[in-house]
């Protein structure tokens, strides 16, 4: 979810969490406000992934808190309540503290945004629970479901009437939109930015514009940086054949010319070798 060229960072790190399960490192700037990144679900992991924290972060004038787990776990392990309590130690060095995640990320920055003490959020594509009794619906997370506890997963615990902050979601994946409303009821302050046809994560059609960045950008800005990335994704969709192909199916049956003009349309961006969307590429 981050771009490569944005990582390049010479501050030594601090390993402030060191769990079996968990691990949370924190490169230091001597400011006193806080960015704070959660891993993301991938499909290939073994172990944890090397900490790689943002040079765009600490320009900004934000130390970068770094949390990661050893599995795809939602961050939900024997660890979880110890990683708790240090992290509310943690806040209390800081004035600001923002949170950013991808999907199973995202669903972290809400889990912790209690003990961070969290004033803004910005979620992509995020889950309220992967529980199934709580979201009978969520079928693509059945296998690590199984371990996941829904007691120390729970999100309505944290009913939050205060932290504002940001979901980006496809409103054409209906899995995402129904996570994506169901934490709205919890934490009324966060708005919705929908990106149609960006899949999941919904920041394809933003990666093969090369402007990621512009979800790190909204992280740091949260006044102008949505109508910015909104601009963004508006201006690249229609040369992104993963948004015609989601156009397509999200028109169906009921306006078959849309659906008929959007199947066409995504025909004639795959049969071009420069475009490379692939909605089912991404990890997250």
């Amino acid at each position: 979810p981050f771009a490569a060229a944005d990582n390049a960072m010479t501050a030594p790190l601090d390993r402030v969490f060191d769990g079996a399960d968990l691990r949370a490192d924190l490169a230091r700037h001597g400011s006193d406000r806080l960015m704070v990144t959660f891993d993301y679900r991938r499909l290939n992991r073994d172990g944890f992934a090397d900490p790689v924290p943002s040079q765009r972060f600490a320009q900004a004038g934000f130390d970068h808190l770094m949390i990661a787990t050893r599995r795809n776990d939602w961050f939900i392990n024997g660890d979880t309540l110890d990683l708790d309590h240090r992290l509310r130690a943690l806040r209390d060095a800081y004035a600001l503290t923002r949170g950013l995640g991808f999907s199973m990320g995202g669903f972290g920055a809400f889990r912790f945004s209690a003990a961070l003490g969290l004033d803004h959020v910005v979620a992509v594509s995020p889950q309220v629970s992967i529980a199934p009794q709580v979201v009978p619906f969520e079928t693509r997370y059945r296998r690590e479901a199984r371990t996941f506890d829904p007691a120390l997963g729970d999100m309505a615990s944290l009913h939050d009437d205060h932290l504002s902050g940001t979901i980006l979601i496809d409103p054409f994946n209906l899995n995402d939109l129904t996570h994506a409303r169901m934490l709205q009821i919890l934490f009324p302050r966060v708005r919705l930015l929908r990106l149609p046809g960006g899949g999941h994560p919904c920041t394809h059609v933003l990666r093969q514009a090369g402007r990621a960045g512009l979800v790190q950008g909204l992280a740091l800005d949260p006044g102008s940086g949505a109508a910015t990335l909104l601009r963004c994704h508006r201006a690249n969709r229609s040369g992104s054949a993963g948004y015609w192909q989601a156009l397509d199916r999200a028109a169906g049956p009921r306006h078959p010319a849309w659906a008929s003009r959007a199947r066409q349309m995504a025909l004639d961006l795959t049969a071009d070798p420069q475009d490379g969307v692939d909605a089912g590429r991404d990890s997250a």
